[in-house]
């Protein structure tokens, strides 16, 4: 029965891995963005645990757990303490209004189905058909971090980013060696609590955190 059910199971996670990525787009507040991607993140959680049940991995299990606790918990209340922190409320507007926004990633969907769909299709894993919605989410994370103004939501972009590859490894081939992904979540974590650091920093000497603020300092 399981053996059945698990590719819809997986198609319908990685769907919703991808709205909380849209829904995130969308939302104004910064708190707001935070638990959105926590959200993503226990979604990929849930996701690398029904795999790991699926092909009996243990090693699977283990990075499902350490995603749950590093993505879900440490990672969000790190980002919440900057937001507290710098004072953001609410996040500064994007380059692009939210329509063109969701035309923009409508574009990007289609275009990560049509890329892929020929992956897909000739993969064997029964996990395959949702390698497009994959796909999907690291190309709308490339866009969240061109798009934004501010340096925290670029973050976002990059740890949605971040989500998005873990998770085309994980339906492509069953995710990538262990040591290889306990080494990257420790990357990001140390990256993440640095880009704390110097967030605090850049508010306290410029009073903004505005990318474009920033680049006209430098000139």
């Amino acid at each position: 029965m399981f053996t059945v059910l698990f590719p819809r199971l997986v198609t319908l996670l990685s769907f919703a891995a991808l709205g909380t990525a849209l829904l995130l787009i969308v939302r104004r507040e910064l708190a707001g963005q935070v638990r959105l991607f926590a959200a993503q993140s226990l979604t990929l959680a849930i996701l690398a645990a029904v795999v790991a049940a699926f092909t009996s991995s243990i090693e699977l299990t283990i990075v499902a757990l350490a995603l749950l606790l590093l993505k879900v918990f440490i990672i969000p209340y790190a980002l919440n303490r900057a937001v507290k922190k710098i004072g953001l409320q609410p996040a500064a507007l994007p380059y692009l209004g939210t329509p063109a926004t969701l035309v923009v990633c409508g574009g990007l969907v289609v275009i990560a189905f049509a890329v892929m769909a020929p992956v897909a299709a000739s993969n064997p894993l029964p996990t395959a058909e949702a390698i497009p919605i994959a796909f999907a989410g690291v190309l709308i994370g490339f866009f969240v971090m061109v798009n934004r103004r501010r340096a925290l939501t670029q973050i976002l972009g990059f740890l949605m980013l971040e989500n998005s590859i873990f998770q085309f490894a994980l339906l492509a081939t069953y995710g990538v060696p262990f040591l290889v992904e306990m080494g990257v979540f420790l990357d990001v974590l140390v990256a993440v609590l640095i880009m704390e650091v110097f967030l605090y920093r850049i508010k306290e000497n410029f009073d903004s955190i505005e990318v474009d603020r920033l680049e006209r300092l430098k000139g």
